[in-house]
Order: C-alpha cells, then sequence, then structure tokens
C-alpha cells in the first residue's frame, strides 16, 4: 500500500513539474521593452553600432577592404573579405592603422576640415594597381603599405598637407595635390617632383574649390591616362569669386578665414581643362603656357575624364544649367569635337551616370527627358542607337538611381553586348534595387531579391558586388555577392533594435488638388489600454512635422533612417505624433515632379505641406491646435517660410536656414531659382527675411558659427529682419560648429534641446 502511495505521489509531482510549462506556454509574458534615450541615439557608436567605413575592391576584384572601427573605444583595423571563398580576417591592425590611417577625428585641424573629411568621404587609403600595395594617406603623408611583407614605407617624405593621391594605371608613379599643384613620385621611393606650377589659393590645379564638391559632388580634379604618359586636370581660377568671413569668436584672439563663396549671380571660379604630359616633372613642371587647354570652356565644367589614350573628355554646362555639351578633346592638336548635348527648359541634374564605351565607339548616357531617369546608347557621331533600361513603347514612371558598372564586353561567355549594371525604383518606388541589362536592350535581369533599399557598389571585373542593404525600420548589413559562384557573405550587420520600444510607422499617399502626390511617414504614440467596463476618450496629441521641401532629396524611403528615425520615434514615445511629410519635388518621382519648384523653391513645397496639415485637422487624434514644423539646412529654409507665409503652426523649430536665396551658394541657387538680376520677383516671393514682419508661431533658430555650407549670415539677416517688425523669437548657437554639429555629445545638446522646447511649448 505505501509503495503503491509513493508511485502515485511521484506520478503527480511529475504530472505537476510537466504541467507548469505547458500553462505558461498558453499565457506568455511578452518581453519587457526598453524605452528610447537620447543618450544612446546620439552616442558616438549610435543605438545600432558602427558600421564599416572606406570600402574598396582591390583592382583585381578579388578583396574588399574596410575600415572597422569598435563601437567602444578607438581601435580600428582595416579588414578584408574574399569574395569567391567569403574568409574574412584584419589585413591591417589597429596599432599600424593608427600611424597609417589615423580617423578624422585625429587628422582635422579645425571642425570645417573635420566635415570636409566625413561629408565627403576624402580616401584613407588607395590600391596600387597590381592589388600588392596599399597607398595611405595620414595627416597629409603619404606611406605605402606592402601587404606582402606587412611593412610601410613614407613617400615624399619631406611634404606635408598632401592629398588626393593616385597611382598611375601601371603603377610606377604616385600623383598628389600639393599647395594647389600637381607632384609626382616615384612608387618605388626617390625625390617628388612638381608636374604643374604657378598654383595657389586663387588658381588651383587639380584641387578643388568649395562649390564644385559640394553642388556637382566631384571628388578630384584630376586624372591619369589610360597609357600612364598625361593627366588631364581642373584648374578653377577663384580670383573674381567673393569671400565670405567665418570667425572663431572662441579664442581671445578671434582668427577669421576669408572663404572664397559664390553666391547667387555672383562671379563663379573660372573653369578649363588642361592636359600635361609626365615629362613635365623631369623639367621642374610646366607653367600655365606649356599645358595644352581645351580649345573651349563654359561657366562649368562638372565632370572630365579619358577616352582613350589620345582623346579626352569634357562635359561643359552652361550658367542657367540647361545646356549640357559633352565634347572630345584630341590631347595632340587640342582640338576638341562635340559628340552629343542634353537640354531641358528647367535645369539639368549631374550625376555619374555617363559612361564612354571607348572599344566601340559608343556613350552610355543618362536622361530626364521623359520626365524619369532613363540610360540611353549613342554612336560618337551624336546618333542616338537605342535606350537600354526600358522599351521606348513602354511608359517607364520610374528611375535609374545610379549606373555602378559597364562590363563592356560581356564578360568570358558574353555573345554580342556587354552588361550594364545598375539600380534602379523599377520594383520599388520607395527603395532600390540591383538589375543588368545587355547594351541592346535584352537580357533584364534583377539580381536583388529583398524588398528595400540596396546600395551598390561593383568590382572592376564586374562579377563581385557588396551590397548595404536596410528596410524602413531595419537597420543596414552589408554583404559581398560573388557571382560565378553564387556565394553570399555577411560583411557586417549593424545591431537590431527591437528590444526597445517602438512603433510602426504608417505610410500615407495624399492628393493635392491637382493630383499631386504628397507622401507623409506617420508615427503615433501607443494608445493607453481602457479600464476594464470602460471605453476609453479619444485623446489628441501634439504633432510634430517633419520637412526638407527641396529637390532630389526624399525623407521617406524603405530604408533604414538612422538617427533621426529613431529620435521620431523618441517623440512618438513622448506623446508627439510625428508627421514626415515629402512634397512633390522630394518624393522619389522623378524629375516630371520635382520641376514644379522651378522658380518657385517654397511655395511650392508650403502647398503642399498644407494638404498634410488639412489631412491632420481631419484626424481625431490630432489636436489642431498644437502643430509644430522643423528641418535641417533646406527643411530649415521650409519651416521659416512655412512660419513667415502661413499660419498653420504654433512652433517652428529651423536647424541652419537658408532665410533668402540671394545668401546661398550660385549653382544650387540658379539651379531652381535663375540669376537673381533677372528672376526679382521670385526670389523675393521666396524670402523669409523680406517676410518676417509677418511671422506667425514660436519660432526657434539653430546655426553654427562655423557653417561654411549655409553661413550663419541668413539666421542673422533673418533676426535682424524680426527684430525691426517687432517679431520675437529663440536662438540656439553653436561656437565653432559647422553645418552638421558634431560630435555625439553636441548632438545630444541639440536634440535635447529640441525635444525639451517641443514639450514646452506643445504639450
Amino acid at each position: 500500500m505505501r509503495a503503491r502511495l509513493m508511485i502515485l505521489s511521484i506520478t503527480l509531482l511529475l504530472a505537476a513539474a510537466t504541467a507548469a510549462p505547458l500553462a505558461a506556454q498558453k499565457t506568455p509574458t511578452a518581453p519587457v521593452k526598453k524605452p528610447l534615450k537620447l543618450e544612446e541615439i546620439f552616442s558616438e557608436a549610435g543605438l545600432t553600432g558602427r558600421m564599416p567605413t572606406q570600402m574598396r575592391w582591390s583592382p583585381d576584384g578579388k578583396r574588399l577592404t574596410y575600415i572597422l572601427q569598435e563601437d567602444e573605444g578607438e581601435k580600428r583595423d582595416l579588414w578584408v573579405v574574399e569574395a569567391e571563398t567569403g574568409e574574412k580576417r584584419v589585413l591591417v591592425s589597429y596599432e599600424q592603422l593608427t600611424k597609417l590611417a589615423p580617423p578624422a577625428e585625429q587628422l582635422a585641424a579645425d571642425e570645417r576640415e573635420r566635415e570636409r573629411l566625413l561629408r565627403y568621404a576624402v580616401a584613407a587609403y588607395v590600391w596600387a594597381p597590381d592589388s600588392k600595395q596599399i597607398l595611405f594617406t595620414s595627416a597629409g603623408r603619404l606611406y605605402l603599405y606592402d601587404l606582402a611583407s606587412g611593412e610601410s614605407k613614407p613617400l615624399a617624405a619631406a611634404k606635408r598637407g598632401v592629398g588626393d593621391p593616385k597611382f598611375s594605371p601601371d603603377g610606377k608613379w604616385v600623383s598628389f595635390v600639393y599647395e594647389h599643384d600637381l607632384w609626382l613620385v616615384p612608387a618605388a621611393g626617390g625625390q617628388e617632383k612638381p608636374l604643374t606650377r604657378g598654383g595657389s589659393e586663387l588658381v588651383l590645379h587639380g584641387d578643388l574649390d568649395w562649390v564644385y564638391p559640394e553642388e556637382f559632388g566631384i571628388r578630384t580634379g584630376y586624372h591619369w591616362s589610360p597609357d600612364g604618359k598625361r593627366i588631364a586636370f581642373l584648374e578653377l581660377d577663384q580670383q573674381q569669386v567673393p569671400t565670405y568671413p567665418i570667425s572663431d569668436l572662441v579664442p581671445v584672439e578671434a582668427p577669421v578665414d576669408l572663404q572664397r563663396y559664390p553666391k547667387a549671380g555672383d562671379p563663379n571660379p573660372r573653369a578649363r581643362v588642361g592636359v600635361v604630359g609626365i615629362e613635365w616633372a623631369e623639367r621642374g613642371g610646366a607653367s600655365v603656357t606649356d599645358v595644352l587647354w581645351l580649345d573651349r570652356a563654359a561657366e562649368y565644367t562638372p565632370r572630365f575624364g579619358w577616352i582613350d589614350a589620345g582623346r579626352a573628355w569634357v562635359q561643359l554646362l552652361d550658367r542657367a544649367q540647361r545646356e549640357l555639351e559633352l565634347v572630345a578633346f584630341d590631347v595632340e592638336s587640342g582640338k576638341s569635337k562635340t559628340l552629343l548635348v542634353e537640354r531641358a527648359p528647367d535645369w539639368i541634374n549631374i550625376t555619374d551616370d555617363m559612361n564612354i564605351l571607348a572599344e566601340r565607339e559608343e556613350i552610355l548616357w543618362a536622361s530626364e527627358r521623359t520626365g524619369y531617369n532613363h540610360l540611353y546608347l549613342y554612336g560618337f557621331d551624336g546618333t542616338l542607337k537605342r535606350t537600354v533600361d526600358f522599351e521606348v513603347k513602354t511608359e517607364a514612371y520610374w528611375e535609374v538611381t545610379e549606373v555602378e558598372g559597364v562590363d563592356e564586353k560581356g564578360g568570358p561567355d558574353a555573345i554580342g553586348a556587354g552588361w550594364v549594371y545598375y539600380t534602379s525604383t523599377e520594383d520599388n518606388v520607395l527603395g532600390s534595387n540591383l538589375y543588368r541589362v545587355k547594351l541592346d536592350g535584352s537580357g533584364h535581369e534583377r539580381l536583388t531579391t529583398d524588398e528595400g533599399t540596396h546600395g551598390i557598389t561593383l568590382n572592376g571585373a564586374a562579377d563581385a558586388y557588396v551590397d548595404t542593404y536596410s528596410a524602413l525600420g531595419r537597420p543596414p548589413e552589408i554583404r559581398v555577392h560573388h557571382l560565378p559562384s553564387g556565394r553570399v557573405t555577411t560583411v557586417h550587420r549593424a545591431k537590431a533594435v527591437d528590444e526597445h520600444e517602438m512603433v510602426k510607422p504608417e505610410l500615407l499617399e495624399l492628393k493635392a488638388a491637382d493630383g499631386a502626390l504628397v507622401r507623409g511617414l506617420l508615427f503615433k504614440p501607443k494608445e493607453e489600454p481602457a479600464k476594464k467596463g470602460k471605453k476609453a476618450a479619444q485623446k489628441k496629441y501634439p504633432v510634430v512635422m517633419y520637412v526638407y521641401g527641396g529637390p532630389h532629396a526624399p525623407t521617406i524611403r524603405d530604408a533604414w533612417g538612422g538617427a533621426r528615425y529613431l529620435f521620431h520615434q523618441y517623440l512618438a514615445q513622448e506623446g508627439f505624433v510625428v508627421l514626415q511629410v515629402d512634397d512633390r519635388a522630394s518624393s522619389i518621382l522623378g524629375h516630371k515632379h520635382e520641376a514644379a519648384l522651378n522658380r518657385a523653391y517654397g511655395p511650392t513645397a508650403l502647398a503642399d505641406h498644407r494638404v498634410a496639415v488639412e489631412w491632420l485637422k481631419q484626424q481625431a487624434w490630432a489636436d489642431a491646435e498644437r502643430l509644430a514644423i522643423y528641418g535641417w539646412s533646406g527643411g530649415g529654409f521650409s519651416t521659416c517660410f512655412a512660419l513667415t507665409h502661413s499660419d498653420l503652426f504654433k512652433v517652428g523649430i529651423s536647424g541652419a536656414p537658408v532665410t533668402d536665396w540671394h545668401l546661398y551658394d550660385s549653382i544650387y541657387t540658379e539651379r531652381y531659382m535663375g540669376l537673381p538680376q533677372q528672376e526679382k520677383e521670385a526670389y523675393e516671393k521666396t524670402s523669409c527675411v523680406t517676410a518676417a514682419g509677418k511671422l506667425s508661431g514660436r519660432l526657434l533658430l539653430i546655426h553654427g558659427t562655423s557653417d561654411d555650407n549655409v553661413h550663419i549670415q541668413n539666421t542673422v539677416q533673418l533676426i535682424h529682419a524680426l527684430v525691426e517688425a517687432g517679431k520675437p523669437y529663440d536662438l540656439l548657437i553653436y561656437p565653432q560648429k559647422t553645418h552638421s554639429i558634431r560630435p555625439a555629445k553636441t548632438q545630444l545638446h541639440l536634440w535635447r534641446t529640441v525635444a525639451e522646447y517641443l514639450k514646452k511649448h506643445l504639450q
């Protein structure tokens, strides 16, 4: 009897032990999510950690290299991934890299130099053509690192402050810019020698000014010929360009830098392209009279390069930016020949999507002539042969976002035409995918599969690519795809944000009265559950609208939104509704739609922002009396414009704003607004300064005193007009800071202040 009771007891205990997990499975407890903190969002590494930088393919296409810094600490290594095998390892260790390529924070003497290095992704290293050596730039000095021995040696050791180094195609020479002239040094070691003479702060030889990199996206001022015997370079003469004073008011003795900066209507730098043979390095350098100059010029020279050893190509753009001419330049005779001309009724967007196919005597040309960017194939005689990425008989309401590369011969197994690799919005208007198509228009194929945005870097052999992939709400990851084997190697994943409290943003498509699309991305706070037996009353939330309002700059994409996305999540967590708004000019719809702001930069966007406000007023959860608008740079302008040209908003927060288009640079402003001497009415109706007396709502202005992009003069002129009109304003100044307001501790101060300002005046 006792034995039976013992068995029964054990059985009951086992049953209870197994029943407990089953019961728990029926009523699982959801993991507690952590609230977002501004200290995490705006830390040095950010909530998702640091991502690889300086990704480069070796010239043989077999290896991808990149620099990765640990999330905590200063340790940085140069990593390498073998495309075919997927092997990943440290190529150059932290100890070596610290000397060979220190971070921008250490290289830069001041905030403006740091901003230049980061904003334009200035190269810290360059592969040698034989893929056996790497050239590093360390604080303006050159070091050549041998992969086999692991040893480095200095080049041009006596020179400090060199820039833009490159190998000659045969690897025998290293060229660089020094004191605004071009120099050469033997890669094997030896004495450096000038290739050009006469360069100065006013006349740049192969060096770049401020406005060309910023507005044309040009990253170098010179190119080697394919045979390594000549260099084509851009000369920029800034003598007629006005200066703008940038003062540092923190030191007792306040220094002043006179920045060469052409504003709308001002004289631009005079540009011309010259060619010089490397033999001039043995003669003490070529003077301007020794250089072979292109026999024609235009207001702008946004791009140039080489067709073959005997011919260069140059793009010439008029000041109105409505006519772009492509010319071939014979480097023996100096004579030029027009290859083709592109014209537009409003403006032409300059890109890197043109490819010269020398062996085929053809040009792959990108054009927005249909209202959307597509690819066309021309002969050297200017004859249009065919469209490439779409058929003429179809309506292609999507964009080619970038040409990633051209395999002119099509690979060893190709029959006929080669391949064009490009990204486009064909299957996802808010994202991008990688495609390839043959030059004859056949064989169209999508290569990426995940929905979202794929940033692609193709190797030189066109048999592997690195894909930086992300989607809305999904942090990025980097993968290497090896096409022949099909191998995919994950290089790096950003940290997930799943453990933090997040809301799922909602995509909106609103329509303006004329049918134009106004796109929105809505972040709503999580509703508190109603008490048992009671119906919860509809709570009304204050609304913060984020805008940019300029062309070619969508804020809503099927991609990871970084710190801005997380800040909007934070605001939703704090009880705000956040609505990002892309007006018709910035909704990734193509040039057909962005051209609506021609001569109306400000009014066009505001009309679409009004559509979003009217929609908000119809929502039961939105408090129409507590609306704020904020933005940075172009968005700062849109904010000021909304508060001086409407009464839609109670609060506006404007960061680094353009306040009057007379004050911004020539290339950007005139592209959309024309010359102020000819378009006085357009400049008048878009000015926030002129309309300062009509300010409606509370305005916070934010600016860095060393901003060399949107000068603080913009904010000062608006303040002056507000004072004259008796209008109040709030001001947040960041001494020594530039357009981006770095580093992380300063950004934390900035966005904490913005959040508190919204809480104080809206909640």
